[in-house]
C-alpha cells in the first residue's frame, strides 16, 4: 500500500497502477474486463440495477465487510482511484464497479464509501 503511495506522489502513476493490478491479483481480486463501450454500459446497468434494490436504510445497515485480504483490496482499489484520475480515467469505471461489486457480495468498508461518490460522478 505504502509503496503504490510513493508511487503516486512521485507521479510515477503508470507504475503505481501496474503495482496495484498485481497486488490485487495476489489478493485474488481482478478488475473487470471491460473491452467496449457497450460492456461499460451494460455493466453500469446492472450495477445500478443491483443498488437501486436496496433502500438507503439497507445500504446504511450493510453487513461490514470483516474479511481482511477483502478490506486491504479496497484501500488498494481507493488508492488506484487516486492514480488513475492523473494517469488512464477511462480505467476509472474498472475500479470503481470492482469495488461496488465487493461491498455488496463481501459487506461495506470505509472504502466503499469512497466507490459509490465514483459510481455516482460516473453516472
Amino acid at each position: 500500500y505504502f509503496s503504490i503511495s510513493a508511487l503516486c506522489h512521485a507521479s510515477l502513476l503508470e507504475e503505481a497502477f501496474s503495482k496495484g493490478v498485481q497486488i490485487l491479483s495476489m489478493l485474488g481480486e481482478d478488475l473487470p474486463q471491460i473491452r467496449t463501450h457497450d460492456e461499460k454500459i451494460g455493466h453500469l446497468n446492472e450495477t445500478t440495477s443491483k443498488l437501486s434494490c436496496l433502500s438507503d436504510d439497507e445500504l446504511l445497515t450493510y453487513k461490514m465487510m470483516s474479511d481482511p485480504s477483502k478490506i486491504m483490496a479496497m484501500k488498494f482499489l481507493w488508492r488506484l482511484q487516486v492514480s488513475l484520475l492523473m494517469g488512464k480515467p477511462s480505467f476509472i469505471p474498472h475500479v470503481t464497479l470492482k469495488m461496488i461489486h465487493m461491498s455488496l457480495a463481501h459487506g461495506m468498508s470505509a472504502m466503499s464509501a469512497i466507490g459509490i461518490v465514483y459510481f455516482g460522478s460516473i453516472l
